[in-house]
């Protein structure tokens, strides 16, 4: 059984967020938006949040150094 299917939905990855790692998403309504926009388009609402998901370019995390 794949864990996808283990885990709520919440704790999955999101189909929303662009090739650039970034999800555009209306803090009233939840509604998802591909490219930048001033209002939402469901609710109205001008608080439109911006999360940029960003890694290092091998997509590892970087160790720290040993104590």
């Amino acid at each position: 059984m794949p864990i996808e299917n283990l885990l709520p939905e919440f704790l999955q990855p999101s189909e929303t967020v662009d090739e650039n790692g970034v999800l555009r998403e209306c803090r009233h309504c939840g509604s998802k938006f591909d490219e930048p926009v001033d209002r939402c388009r469901v609710c109205d609402s001008s608080e439109i949040a911006t999360y940029e998901f960003v890694g290092d370019e091998d997509g590892e995390e970087e160790e720290g150094e040993g104590d």
